[in-house]
């Protein structure tokens, strides 16, 4: 084995272990004091509690649960908050402080809206995109967004959209972060003479070594991809591609395992020895790896239609077995479609979205549910968004990010009703208490 290879396989085995220490801790910090649960605790306020002043949405959760991450418009929630736009700000749910994330070294703001796109596994580092150009240490020209890393703990901003030959991307966007955020994916765009004018290749950065890899490199010159997941070590490497020549009639998943360079491509439904639909997409994978969560429709619709039964399939890359994770309370498939899924960190949770009653209860509106893997019929699915009442939120939910152990989930809602003396429809970032 050549030593830049050992180097590269130690380095992931540290970065695992590490995030396996974590996930081993997090069960005790993410459960509530007894007597709490269930219930649901607003996270988009300031310090002393006081709610933003604009929407909140896109949370991100560390494993434990500890740290939420989130993007705002909202101006009253830090101090010196003057820029007029977006902002991402991470909560200590353990302290009750607010950190917010795009600005400089020396504390300065963004000129420019940020983008939350990942957190890491431990709560440390947190990536996102800015067009401002001069967030971090560097020269780098006016673009339509550069991918960014910021470390809460060393308070340094790091541009991360850096080609393997050290090309500075014009155009990048961070994707995902490893457990300890080592590991930054990110996209970096080319230009192209025709339409969509720009054609992406997936990037992974590491940041202790400074070297990149090509994710995507059997895909080369480029298609169109989004959706990307990654793995706590950095190894396993989720991804969603369109099919260039088909592009909104076709997608598929796949996953790099960056230490062998496969490229497993994700297509697999329970009972189908053949794929029977074009459509793949919405992956998230385990922190180690093996399970990896995605959506796809078995109707043998050919391309998207108001018509189409979206669900939720969780497959094990180590048995190859594949479950149907969005289910009915008899365990057969959900009327309505189900998206958005997100899976917990020891991949034995499932966060998603549905209109479907997937909990059996009658009148049942847009809500979020967390299926439990590992048991079945009623009791596997428990409704995240609740109102103070008992019944559903009163303008739907997004974005589920459950924590290591299924005990919290964090989300986003315009909902007035998820806690008391909330009137306003703004979106706001909770968190849902399970047990």
């Amino acid at each position: 084995m050549h030593s830049t290879t050992r180097r590269r396989v130690l380095g992931a085995a540290v970065a695992l272990s590490a995030a396996a220490s974590l996930l081993g801790a997090a069960s005790s910090s993410a459960v509530p004091p007894r007597g709490q649960a269930p219930r649901t605790e607003i996270v988009s306020t300031t310090e002393d509690g006081t709610r933003g002043n604009s929407h909140s949405y896109k949370p991100r959760s560390s494993y434990d649960g500890r740290y939420v991450a989130f993007e705002t418009m909202a101006s009253n929630l830090v101090p010196g908050d003057t820029n007029d736009t977006t902002d991402v700000l991470v909560r200590d749910r353990r302290t009750g402080t607010l950190t917010r994330v795009g600005v400089g070294d020396d504390g300065r703001q963004s000129k420019e809206s940020v983008d939350l796109r990942a957190l890491s596994g431990d709560g440390r580092v947190v990536g996102f995109d800015s067009r401002d150009p001069a967030l971090a240490p560097g020269e780098r020209p006016p673009a339509i967004s550069h991918a960014y890393v910021r470390d809460l703990r060393s308070r340094h901003t790091e541009f991360v959209a850096i080609g393997p030959e050290g090309k500075l991307f014009e155009w990048s966007r961070l994707e995902a972060l490893s457990g300890d955020g080592r590991y930054a994916a990110f996209f970096g765009y080319a230009r192209i003479p025709g339409p969509p004018f720009y054609l992406a290749t997936l990037y992974v950065r590491d940041r202790e070594r400074g070297l990149t890899d090509v994710i995507s490199e059997d895909l080369y010159p480029g298609p169109l991809m989004s959706d990307v997941s990654m793995s706590a070590d950095g190894r396993h490497v989720a991804f969603r591609v369109y099919d260039h020549d088909r592009y909104g009639v076709a997608s598929a998943v796949y996953v790099r395992d960056r230490r062998t360079g496969r490229l497993h491509h994700i297509n697999h439904t329970p009972g189908d020895p053949q794929p029977v639909s074009d459509w793949y997409f919405e992956p998230s994978l385990s922190a180690d790896g093996r399970f990896i969560a995605y959506v796809t429709n078995r109707d043998g619709l050919s391309a998207p239609n108001p018509h189409m039964l979206w669900e939720i399939f969780v497959h094990d890359l180590r048995t190859g077995r594949t479950v149907l994770a969005s289910t009915a309370p008899d365990g057969g498939p959900l009327n309505k479609p189900a998206r958005s899924p997100q899976i917990s960190p020891e991949g034995r949770y499932v966060g998603y979205t549905t209109l479907a009653c997937a909990t059996g209860e009658p009148d049942c509106k847009q809500a979020l549910y967390l299926r439990d893997l590992r048991r079945d019929g009623p009791e596997a699915t428990r409704r995240i968004t609740v109102a103070v009442d008992g019944g559903f939120p009163s303008h739907g939910a997004g974005a589920p990010a459950p924590a290591h152990g299924g005990c919290l989930v964090a989300f986003a809602s315009p909902s007035t009703n998820l806690i008391p003396d909330h009137p306003e429809q703004i979106d706001d970032v909770y968190i849902r208490h399970l047990c």
